[in-house]
């Protein structure tokens, strides 16, 4: 073999040992791309299965918000004065793997307060958010039985002719309904269509109108006050007391121009023409058989029955105080042309005098960085 032979084998051999070592080189980077790859694909997807997460444990915090807002009982202020849980550990009813826990804190006097919602989820998944609420609109229906009971609560509706209404007659307020109760036996009681148990007829249910559909009856959390409680508050101030008895004549008890607070010490019967502006407190029965036009607040207490087969318009609001026993008589008997129609502006000079009791209202909100 001559002497250039053996150099361009010997060339040859480097070249090849050249290219196993490129060969070598390339693949150990495509290798190494290949495990980045995968890597940041794995971390890629976990980042996205975080952000779900996330994502899901901020709606159940938000959740938790509107569920502490429906708990929250209507007063004039908040009873936080130190944390207080609103609404304990609820796994939330369609999400899987999902809680929430609500607490609130007065602020501002307690004409405010802080709603802090705590979601936690898979993975490790949390979020909070942060609320404030006030009070907002009256938390009153058109007709009130707050703290009465199924069983110890007896209603009657007769006709076609009455009407109770939480549409706002003045159009200042939005909506309320137009039966509010605290027990949810008594709201089935009422919408179920057995009139043998004090309910409305098929042919009366869309005689009690208001929010919350057709009919307005809506289940509430009781008042921060009893009945009685805000009866009071009003008869601490100056008043007008009127014996029980029948009232057969005409007769105002307050005018536009001056409405007053008005109580009669017992049972009542209006067989003449009654007209009021204010407040009324009636401790005892009610009996409304003449003609009867009140712009404000009727409370009755006590022998609690109101009987309507006159008629009658108020335009505000009734509340009937708690039944704590059963007895047969009827608490609330509505016929003849009844008509009990939600009024914010009626209300007007009550709120003015005694703030009246106001449903919770989310202000604003913001979710808590940790």
């Amino acid at each position: 073999m001559s002497k250039r032979e053996q150099f361009m084998l010997t060339a040859l051999r480097s070249d090849q040992g050249m290219a196993l070592v490129m060969i070598i080189f390339v693949g150990a980077i495509l290798l190494t791309l290949t495990g980045a790859s995968l890597l940041f694909s794995s971390l890629d997807l976990k980042a996205t299965s975080a952000m779900k997460d996330g994502t899901i444990a901020f709606q159940v915090a938000d959740t938790g918000i509107h569920h502490a807002l429906a708990l929250i009982p209507s007063g004039d202020t908040f009873p936080y004065s130190s944390t207080t849980e609103v609404a304990p550990l609820t796994v939330h009813p369609s999400i899987t793997g999902f809680s929430y826990s609500v607490t609130a804190i007065n602020t501002n006097g307690g004409t405010q307060a802080i709603l802090t919602s705590t979601a936690q989820g898979s993975n490790g998944a949390r979020k909070v958010v942060v609320a404030y609420v006030s009070r907002g609109n009256f938390g009153l229906g058109a007709t009130n039985l707050p703290g009465s009971t199924a069983p110890n609560t007896e209603t009657t509706f007769s006709g076609t002719s009455f009407s109770i209404n939480g549409n706002d007659n003045c159009n200042a307020a939005p909506a309320v309904p137009g039966m509010v109760v605290t027990d949810p036996a008594l709201a089935t009681e009422v919408t179920n269509e057995t009139t043998s148990d004090g309910g409305l007829a098929s042919n009366q249910m869309n005689l009690v109108t208001g929010a919350g559909g057709t009919p307005s009856v809506v289940t509430i959390q009781p008042l921060s006050k009893t009945v009685s409680q805000i009866a009071d508050a009003y008869l601490n101030l100056s008043h007008t007391d009127l014996a029980g008895g029948n009232y057969s004549s005409n007769d105002n008890w307050g005018t536009s121009a001056s409405p007053r607070i008005t109580r009669i010490t017992g049972n009542a019967a209006i067989q003449g023409t009654i007209e009021g502006y204010g407040v009324l407190i009636v401790d005892g029965a009610l009996d409304i058989q003449g003609n009867f036009n009140f712009h404000g607040l009727v409370i009755a207490r006590g022998d609690i029955q109101v009987q309507i087969t006159g008629n009658a318009d108020i335009y505000g609001s009734v509340i009937l105080a708690e039944s704590s026993y059963y007895d047969p008589t009827v608490e609330l008997d509505v016929r003849g042309n009844a008509h009990i129609r939600y009024d914010s502006c009626a209300l007007a000079a009550a709120n003015s005098w005694v703030p009246l009791p106001k449903a919770a209202k989310l202000v604003a909100w913001q979710e808590k960085l940790s």
